[in-house]
């Protein structure tokens, strides 16, 4: 999977992904100064690698007075998005992101949607998938020195997007030139948010391990709950899996996608 993320940010330039996931904040409010031509055209190109990758359909748009079309979101108040990228999914027949996002499908329990709730492996498997290459979206974005935000939108059906059979949008990226600063991270410490091989302490584990805890607790999940456990085996394999919280799997998949790009060069290996 390593080589998948490495490959998929490597739009044009690699930039130093490290220093975007550090300098990923959430920008709810944002200027009117249009996004230059050049940034649209890189994001048009992220965004198509990946869809190719993933078989999501995801899209893009640019310049509207309100890029949300009038929904309300589930959480937060935003400003001035003229610029979104909606993160569209079927809700069926998608094939599992990785054999960790397989166990955290088994393993886990009911994922909020909306208002809905779902216990439907597909269903938990997308969203999954959604925050693994969102978060990938939302790191090209800030490299591009633009800000950006997810959110949710409330009963969104009908809008500049177009859904085909059995697709529906998950989340959406909010992006533009913000108005102020992000807020500073805050996260659990990592002995929380991981799993050790019996008798290891965490000053004991490989220095890429380290690394990508320190990105994987970066990520951004719904409230800041950080509901994610990504546990190190004794042959160095990593499995990871969604613990209880709201649209915990699309977290997960972000923390994922952080984690892989934080222990580089090293060749994750997940079950």
């Amino acid at each position: 999977m390593r080589e998948g993320i490495m490959a998929l940010c490597d739009f044009g330039d690699r930039g130093d992904l490290r220093g975007a996931i550090a300098e990923r904040h959430s920008v709810r409010m944002y200027t009117d100064e249009p996004v230059a031509d050049e940034a649209l055209a890189a994001l048009h190109e992220a965004i198509t690698a990946c869809n190719a990758a993933s078989g999501l359909h995801i899209q893009l748009i640019s310049g509207l007075d309100d890029a949300f079309c009038g929904y309300p979101t589930h959480y937060g108040r935003f400003h001035g998005v003229h610029n979104a990228i909606a993160l569209i999914g079927a809700g069926s027949g998608i094939p599992n992101l990785s054999a960790s996002a397989n166990m955290a499908s088994a393993k886990s329990g009911n994922q909020t949607h909306g208002s809905q709730t779902t216990t439907n492996a597909d269903e938990i498997a997308l969203q999954t998938k959604v925050g693994y290459y969102g978060e990938l979206l939302s790191l090209r974005i800030v490299q591009l020195g633009l800000g950006t935000s997810w959110a949710v939108l409330d009963n969104a059906k009908e809008g500049w997007w177009s859904l085909g059979d059995s697709e529906h949008m998950i989340w959406v990226l909010a992006f533009g030139h913000p108005a102020r600063p992000g807020a500073k991270h805050h996260t659990k410490p990592m002995e929380q948010l991981c799993a050790l091989p019996e008798g290891m302490a965490i000053m004991q584990t490989p220095e890429w391990f380290a690394q990508g805890m320190s990105a994987a607790m970066l990520a951004p999940t719904s409230l800041s709950q950080q509901p994610f456990i990504i546990e190190l085996h004794s042959d160095n394999t990593v499995s990871a899996r969604a613990t209880e919280g709201l649209f915990a799997h699309v977290g997960l998949g972000c923390a994922m996608c952080n984690f892989a790009i934080g222990a580089a060069p090293h060749h994750v290996v997940w079950r």
